[in-house]
């Protein structure tokens, strides 16, 4: 058994061996709590979908995908049934961040565990990070595509409001802080997607730098 658990601060991957799923404490771990028939784990875990019943688009490009993976990385990488986005197929999933790309060839794939594996994500075919609404991993992304920034932790979604469709947030990008509206965007599925005719994604309403409160001196008297 693997499990993983990629919000907050410091996500985690570990393994172990349970007799059924009456003996995982699902509370527990979605609290963040590591169980404790489970050793952590160092080393990172990608997950392709290779799930052909969803659409069969995930298992032609997906599986050799995988195959090709698992050769340069025997034992971290699985095929998986589905996690989404079968229109992006071939799908790649980082552990323990649960980092999502999606349109995956070979080569865009190795960049993409490379950079994972240096602490880092690759901005070409990121799709978002799991465990965050929609709304905020497009805000993510603007904020990560603005201004270059790579490395995992140092893009964060600090505050969010919704009115309506509207979401605004406050990112901090290292020590600066963007504010970033973003609002539902739909456009036409391509043709063969076995998905709805129509796909949501998000547009960039705005994206502003936020200057920092300066304070005056107090006077001494």
């Amino acid at each position: 058994m693997l499990v993983a658990y990629g919000c907050g601060p410091e996500p985690w991957l570990a393994g172990g061996v349970i007799a059924g799923p009456d003996d995982l404490d699902l509370d527990a771990l979605v609290a963040g709590v590591v169980p404790e028939s489970c050793i952590l784990d160092d080393e990172p875990v990608f997950l392709v979908c290779t799930h052909a019943k969803r659409n069969a688009c995930c298992a032609r490009i997906g599986l050799p995908l995988a195959r090709e993976l698992a050769e340069i990385l025997p034992d971290r990488v699985w095929e998986t049934s589905h996690v989404g986005g079968d229109r992006y197929a071939a799908n790649l999933v980082c552990l323990p961040h649960g980092i999502f790309y999606g349109s995956m060839s070979q080569a865009a794939a190795i960049a993409a565990v490379n950079a994972y594996r240096s602490g880092e994500v690759t901005l070409d075919r990121f799709r978002g990070r799991a465990g965050i609404p929609e709304p905020l991993q497009a805000v993510e992304h603007f904020a990560r595509t603005h201004t270059g920034e790579c490395s995992l932790g140092a893009v964060a979604v600090e505050s969010s409001r919704s009115d309506g469709d509207v979401t605004e947030a406050i990112v901090r990008v290292g020590d600066v802080r963007f504010q970033v509206v973003v609002e539902p965007s739909a456009f036409q599925a391509p043709c063969g997607t076995a998905c709805a005719e129509t796909i949501t994604t998000y547009r960039l309403v705005s994206l502003d730098r936020l200057t920092p409160v300066r304070y005056a001196t107090p006077a001494l008297t």
